[in-house]
């Protein structure tokens, strides 16, 4: 394995092919609108985003969790009702509901997105001039290297899986689960409370004690986990493949913006790639050169050893 190709969306995207997470948000307020309405009131993006569909995956952490502790709560039965056991269940079964509409729902949809932009057939002129002989690392969920190239599937690792195993297709955030759970188990009274007003923060929580609505409460912050790029987990099941990649003497990164949801690969492709190994870097636009080239020097990658370039100068008709 002497080349090494990394692709991501932007190599997709490069092909004239539908699969922009705002395409993704137009197709599921169309297709789904309960899942794109569930998404628009919950996830609470930061404001520098034009709308959290513009680092969506990012954004997939930053779900507000209060909103939707609210919206459970109102089907909390009054206790004086005569169907209070039997619908003591609804805020449980509300709360698995809203988890499965934004992660196993979400993903089935994202598939099926993903399935209609394969299907596309891509101009010739847009085909890039490749090694079709090297290893590939897709991080797309499209099959566009063997479609297009006819790339053979053994010769790529799909990173995140394909549109076609819709169940295993690895769509989230990278932010450590552990981090919410402690936040949610964090139930330490207030510093600097008398003795006299802790007996009472006590007292008012154990009335606001309700079994049911703990559980609903475990089942909503059960989110994170599902919805989780566990890459450390996905790193070790691929160690095989990592392990081989001394051999590599040029890195070849297409249509990648090596975000920080993705970018404990590249630590891991760099701290087993050979140091002399030269690296050919894709950009679009001088605004993500710059962050290229910031998060090249920061993996500890030199000068030297890399070259920034444009999908277009790999055309295998020149413009």
């Amino acid at each position: 394995m002497e080349t090494l190709y990394i692709v991501g969306n932007g190599f997709d995207l490069h092909h004239d092919l539908p699969t922009t997470y705002v395409g993704f948000s137009e197709y599921l307020k169309s297709k789904n609108p309960s899942i794109f309405d569930i998404l628009a009131h919950v996830i609470s993006y930061p404001i520098t985003d034009n709308d959290l569909w513009s680092r969506f995956e990012e954004n997939l952490s930053l779900i507000d969790i209060s909103y939707l502790e609210d919206h459970i709560s109102e089907y909390i039965p009054c206790p004086s009702s005569d169907d209070y056991d039997r619908d003591m269940d609804a805020c449980v079964l509300e709360a698995q509901r809203l988890v499965g509409y934004l992660t196993h729902e979400l993903r089935n949809e994202f598939a099926e997105y993903i399935r209609k932009a394969d299907s596309y057939q891509v101009d010739t002129d847009f085909l890039l001039n490749l090694d079709l002989d090297a290893f590939f690392i897709s991080f797309n969920f499209t099959r566009t290297l063997e479609k297009q190239y006819g790339v053979s599937a053994e010769n790529i690792l799909y990173m995140h899986g394909t549109y076609d195993d819709k169940e295993n297709i690895v769509l989230g955030h990278a932010v450590d689960p552990s981090i919410f759970i402690e936040e949610q188990d964090d139930q330490s009274p207030p510093e600097g409370l008398t003795s006299e007003q802790l007996e009472q923060w006590y007292e008012e929580m154990s009335n606001q004690y309700v079994p049911f609505l703990d559980e609903a409460r475990e089942e909503l912050f059960s989110y994170y986990g599902r919805s989780f790029k566990n890459a450390s987990e996905i790193i070790e099941t691929n160690s095989s493949t990592f392990n081989r990649l001394g051999e590599v003497r040029h890195i070849f990164t297409l249509g990648h913006s090596m975000s920080d949801v993705d970018i404990e690969y590249f630590e891991v492709i760099k701290e087993h790639a050979s140091q002399h190994c030269q690296w050919n870097v894709s950009y679009y636009g001088e605004e993500e050169k710059a962050k290229i080239e910031d998060i090249l020097l920061g993996l500890g990658i030199s000068e030297q050893n890399y070259t920034l370039i444009e999908l277009t100068s790999l055309l295998s008709k020149p413009e």
